[in-house]
Parts: structure tokens; C-alpha cells; sequence
């Protein structure tokens, strides 16, 4: 055995050693600067355009295929997406989550409207751990960022489809062109989507659950001097569904009876205008200025019956401005960024829930604002050639409103946290270094309007202690990536949901924490055309101290944290033009509440995708889940009595031609 394990590495390292062509670095600005993706002293995972199209990321749920210990759990809600890192979930009830999303600069810390559609893309990044000295409140477990391909001189134009079962049909076009050369430019992309239901209306025969949706993305950009870039970045996002893929958790067939036909309309819009002013060669002004508008409304008959037992009605609008400024400097090989960020909220809530069993039935409209302001400083300082110190610092002040209409509640509170991080840095040689890093992160309190007495109407703010250890390499000339981390977090003041009677849940800091786990990331060419891959995940995000008046929750495995994930495959492109891969990817038992009652098995999907890529087109036949493992969420919702249905096995054809 010891033999042939022998016999199989020296072989591959004799194939790594004898060819030419090397695994592409890939430029980031997690930390506000552009770096090389291997010098940066933070667990990253990143997908260049490249990348992104080789592994058919079309939505901010495929990301989390690819990246260790990142979970988007999809609640079946049309535009609703619980993020989680490193076991640090976030939780319907809050507005807050602990990982930040950013496009195009563009802020979103709530699990609403975490599900921004991906257009042109020219960049993805993920970073894991705590954030807050460059990012602020609600990036305690990391950070997405998503940047778009900005127009330039070169005309670039593609056309774009894919034609599947189950009804799905896609379409769209990516346009970049100047307008005036050197001066000014424009960027087009739009994508369309739908496919058919499949949960059958036994009352009506028809299919519930269809999907449409459409977005646009519009770049307009200008150069007008050599010191200056401006670009002002706009979206729409708009969907029309039917019913949420939800059943009851006793049914084993995918129907519903519903008398309450079932629709979900979200709309997201976004503005970004971006400002670079290069005051010299070393000092540079950057301005964000940014609005999103997200509105959702949805209508659910979650009983799933003839009858009126629970019918669910929503409409939310969640307004966010924003503003950063930003200035960087480097003075004797020491880099300085320094700036400041304001953001104002406005969201109009409401939900009602139809129960006539139920009391607490009908809710109040809410009103919910809050203004908040964050000042940073971030140094990367050379030691030595070999040592290098990167510290940084930031203090975030948020003060929230919230007005429960037709009521006497009216809740005022500050909030405040001061978010530090220090990371020394080891370069081995040119191709390895290794880093340890202490970070501080938190998430932003919140109110309970509903809760019965007033010393549980607000809740504060979460915060964590995280320790990295980290590891980056590339071996035989470049040709070889080895990536790892470790990690342990220390959560205080958890945001947990507490039970004070049955039917009665509010959010509270009500539990203590630790999350550890590790984190590999290996990609290796084992000829020109031939890559293998595997990336993966190993959690254990545990409550150290947590009870209510149900029960006792100590040693019990926080919800939504899945105890790994992973990416296996392999990637073959031929000079000739031939292309195939193959992705497995799984997730460990995941549970869905505090008592550890309800969860998901542990299941694993395998997807590939065959074609030919020309100068001009490529097409592709593609199938996912070709294995058709079933991984429905039993018991997600409610108590253990609703189930969230994932999509069947899905099998077509990608067409793609550029001009």
C-alpha cells in the first residue's frame, strides 16, 4: 500500500515538473488594495471570470459549492438567503447577519435580499473570519464580495442560453464598448430565467412552484484624466414566482392542497457610484456612494390544506444609503488606509399570519430605522524582508428606531463596538508564507417588538474573538496550490432564539460559544489539460452555555452549521477545444434548531459538464445531481412540521457566442 502511494505521488510529481503552463494567480482587494490572492494573511477563496463560467456559478447559492465552510441556506423564500461561515449562522427573526455582502460596493447585512443575481462578473471573492476592521458592523464570520467587469476600450459582446428540463429556459447578452475612447464607456448585461413547478395542487391540478425572474445591470464609466475613474453601477433584480417550495413534512410525495394560491414578487435595486482620484503615485481617494431598495412581497398558505389554518401574508421594504470614504498612502514601504463610512436605513415591515388558533395571529406594521457611522485605520508594515505586521482598528456607532404602528411601542437604542485585528506575516520564500492573525468581530443588536415584558424588547450586540492560523503554497513552479487554515472562535453574548413559552420566541444574547475547525484548499495541473481539485471544510460550532425555559442546550451544535463541506473534481481543456468536467460536492449533517432535534443527513451531489469551446461559441451539455440523491430539508420550518423541497435532477444544453 505505502508502495503504491509512493509510486503514484512521484509520478504526479514528475507530470507536475514536466510541463509548462501554471495555475493563474488571481488579484484581490479583500483588504481594500490589490494583492495577489497567495500574499493576503486571510482564509480567502476566489473565482475569476474564468472560474466562475467553468463551474456554472449563475447564483449566489452556487458560491458556497466551492468554498470551505460557507453555507447559504436557501429558506425556499425568493430573495430570503441565511448566510453562514464558519458555523456563525444568521437568524430569520434578526436584520442583522454575520456575514457582509458587498457588489460593487454596494452594502447587504440582512439575510433580505441576500440573493443577488450574478451578471458579467469579473471577480468573486470569500473571506472567512472576522471583518470588521475594514468592513464594520455584521462581518464577525466574514465577507462576500462581488465585483463586476468594468467597461474599457476593447469591444466585448456575448450572447448566452441554456435550455433544460423541467421547462428552464434561460437567456441573455453582456455588452462592454467605448463610447468615446480613452474617455468614456458603457456595460450592458441582462439575464433572464424561469422553469417550471413541480409541486402538483392536488385541489386544483396544477404546479405551484414556478419561477421567473429578470436582471439588468447598467455601467456607465469615465476616464476623463489620467487621475481620475468614475463609474456609477446600477441593477435591478426583479422576480415573479409561485408558491415557495414548501410542503408538509408528512408528505412524502411532492403536493400540496392548498386553498390559498401561493406567490413570492421580490425586487431588489441597486446604485453604486465609484470615485478614484490618484492624488500621486503613492496616495489615492476613493469614494462609495451607494442605495439599494429591496421590496418583497409574498403570499403563503403554509398549512398546506383545504383549510384556513395558517395563511401567511408579506410585504417588507428595506431602503439602504450609503457613503465611504476612503484614503490610501504608502510612505517607506508602509501602507496606510484610513476612512470613513455612514449608511442610514429605512424599513417598512410587515407580516400577518392569518391562524384563527392563534392569538397572536395578526401583527402591527413595524417601522424600523437606524443611522450608524464607522472610522478605520489599517497598516501593513514590513518587518523585515521576511516579517510583515498588518494591524488595523475601527470603532462603529449605531443608533436604531423602531415603531410598532397602531401601538404605544416605540424602542430607542445605541449601539457601539470597537473591532481590532493584528496578523503577523512569515514569508518562507517567494511561493510559501505562513501568518497568525487575531480579530475581533461583532454583529448589531436588535428589538423584539412582540416580547411581553420590556427588559426582552431589544437584544445587544454579538461579538467574537478569532484565531487563525494560516498556511499558503505553490509548488512545482507554480503548478501546485496548497492552501490551509485553523481557526478557533471565542462567541460571546450569542444571538440565540429563546423560548419563554410555547409559541413564543424572541431573539436574546442568551448564549456563549466556540467554533473550530480547519479549512484546505489544493488545485494541482497534472498535465496542460488536466487539472484536479479539492477543497474542504471541517466545523464544530458548539454552545458552550444555553437554556431557556424549554430546556438545556449545552454541547448542542449551533443551526444552519453544517459539521463539513467539500469540493472534489476534475477539469479537462484541450487545446482542440474539448472540455469536460465532473464536481462532487457535499455537506455534513446540518440541524435546523437549538435542541438538535430536526436536521439534514449528510449527502453528497456529483454534476458534469461536456463540450466544445471555440474562438467564437462554446456549448455545453450539462447535468446536476446525475445521481439523483434526494436532500430535501425534512422538517425545517415550524417546529419539525414543514419541509423545504430542493430542486430534481437537471439535465440540458449551455450555448454561449461571443462577437
Amino acid at each position: 500500500m505505502f508502495k503504491s502511494k509512493l509510486t503514484i505521488s512521484i509520478l504526479l510529481a514528475n507530470c507536475l515538473f514536466a510541463q509548462t503552463t501554471i495555475l493563474d494567480s488571481i488579484t484581490v482587494t479583500a483588504q481594500k488594495k490589490e494583492e495577489n490572492i497567495q500574499k493576503v494573511p486571510i482564509s480567502i477563496s476566489a473565482f475569476d471570470d474564468i472560474s466562475i463560467e467553468d463551474k456554472s456559478i449563475e447564483s449566489l447559492e452556487d458560491i458556497a459549492k466551492y468554498t470551505p465552510n460557507l453555507m447559504l441556506y436557501n429558506t425556499a423564500q425568493e430573495g430570503l438567503i441565511v448566510p453562514s461561515i464558519r458555523g456563525i449562522s444568521g437568524n430569520v427573526l434578526s436584520f442583522s447577519t454575520p456575514v457582509g455582502l458587498y457588489v460593487d460596493g454596494v452594502p447587504n447585512t440582512s439575510a433580505f435580499g441576500f440573493d443577488d443575481s450574478l451578471g458579467d462578473i469579473e471577480r468573486i471573492e470569500v473571506l472567512r473570519g472576522p471583518q470588521g476592521t475594514l468592513y464594520g458592523k455584521n462581518s464577525e464570520a466574514g465577507v462576500i464580495n462581488i465585483i463586476t467587469k468594468q467597461p474599457d476600450n476593447e469591444l466585448r459582446t456575448k450572447l448566452f442560453s441554456t435550455i433544460g428540463n423541467e421547462g428552464r429556459r434561460d437567456f441573455g447578452l453582456n455588452i462592454s464598448t467605448p463610447i468615446v475612447k480613452d474617455k468614456f464607456y458603457v456595460g450592458i448585461a441582462y439575464k433572464h430565467k424561469q422553469k417550471d413547478g413541480f409541486i402538483k395542487n392536488t385541489l386544483t391540478n396544477d404546479y405551484e412552484n414556478d419561477k421567473k425572474s429578470d436582471y439588468g445591470k447598467l455601467i456607465l464609466r469615465t476616464t476623463p484624466t489620467d487621475n481620475l475613474d468614475i463609474s456609477l453601477i446600477s441593477s435591478i433584480h426583479k422576480e415573479d414566482n409561485g408558491a415557495h417550495n414548501w410542503v408538509s413534512a408528512t408528505n412524502n410525495n411532492k403536493e400540496v392542497s392548498s386553498n390559498l394560491k401561493g406567490n413570492s414578487t421580490p425586487k431588489d435595486t441597486t446604485f453604486a457610484l465609484n470615485v478614484n482620484y490618484n492624488i500621486d503615485e503613492n496616495s489615492k481617494i476613493k469614494s462609495i456612494t451607494t442605495k439599494k431598495e429591496y421590496k418583497d412581497k409574498a403570499i403563503v398558505d403554509a398549512d398546506f390544506t383545504p383549510l384556513t389554518l395558517r395563511h401567511i401574508y408579506k410585504q417588507n421594504k428595506l431602503d439602504t444609503i450609503s457613503q465611504e470614504f476612503r484614503y490610501e498612502t504608502m510612505f517607506n514601504k508602509t501602507e496606510f488606509i484610513s476612512g470613513i463610512y455612514l449608511d442610514k436605513q429605512d424599513n417598512d415591515l410587515y407580516t400577518r399570519v392569518f391562524a384563527p388558533f392563534n392569538p397572536t395571529g395578526f401583527a402591527n406594521p413595524q417601522d424600523m430605522s437606524s443611522k450608524s457611522i464607522g472610522v478605520f485605520a489599517n497598516i501593513i508594515h514590513p518587518l523585515s524582508d521576511s516579517w510583515t505586521l498588518n494591524s488595523g482598528i475601527r470603532y462603529d456607532k449605531e443608533k436604531k428606531e423602531l415603531k410598532v404602528k397602531n401601538t404605544p411601542t416605540n424602542l430607542e437604542e445605541d449601539f457601539s463596538s470597537i473591532s481590532s485585528k493584528i496578523a503577523i506575516q512569515y514569508d518562507i520564500n517567494q511561493n510559501q508564507m505562513t501568518y497568525f492573525t487575531v480579530a475581533k468581530g461583532y454583529r448589531s443588536g436588535g428589538f423584539n417588538p412582540l416580547a411581553p415584558s420590556t427588559n426582552l424588547q431589544s437584544y445587544k450586540e454579538e461579538n467574537l474573538i478569532s484565531y487563525d492560523l494560516g498556511f499558503k503554497s505553490m509548488f512545482f513552479d507554480n503548478r501546485l496550490k496548497f492552501n490551509a487554515n485553523i481557526y478557533f472562535m471565542d462567541i460571546k453574548d450569542m444571538q440565540v432564539e429563546e423560548t419563554l413559552m410555547v409559541g413564543t420566541v424572541f431573539i436574546t444574547n442568551s448564549a456563549s460559544a466556540t467554533s473550530k475547525g480547519i479549512e484546505l484548499e489544493i488545485e494541482g495541473l497534472v498535465t496542460n489539460e488536466l487539472s484536479l481539485f479539492a477543497s474542504g471544510g471541517f466545523n464544530k460550532t458548539t454552545f458552550d452555555k444555553f437554556s431557556d425555559v424549554v430546556g438545556n442546550y449545552d454541547g448542542n451544535y449551533n443551526p444552519l452549521a453544517p459539521k463539513y463541506n467539500f469540493n472534489l473534481g476534475a477539469q479537462y481543456r484541450a487545446n482542440s477545444g474539448l472540455y469536460a468536467r465532473i464536481d462532487f460536492n457535499g455537506y455534513g449533517k446540518t440541524y435546523f434548531d437549538k435542541a438538535n432535534k430536526y436536521s439534514q443527513k449528510a449527502y453528497t451531489l456529483a454534476n458534469t459538464k461536456i463540450g466544445y469551446e471555440a474562438d467564437n461559441f462554446d456549448i455545453y451539455f450539462y447535468a446536476n445531481n446525475i445521481f439523483d440523491k434526494k436532500h430535501d430539508a425534512i422538517g425545517a420550518y415550524f417546529n419539525g412540521t414543514t419541509t423545504i423541497l430542493r430542486e430534481e435532477p437537471e439535465f440540458g444544453i449551455k450555448l454561449a457566442y461571443r462577437f
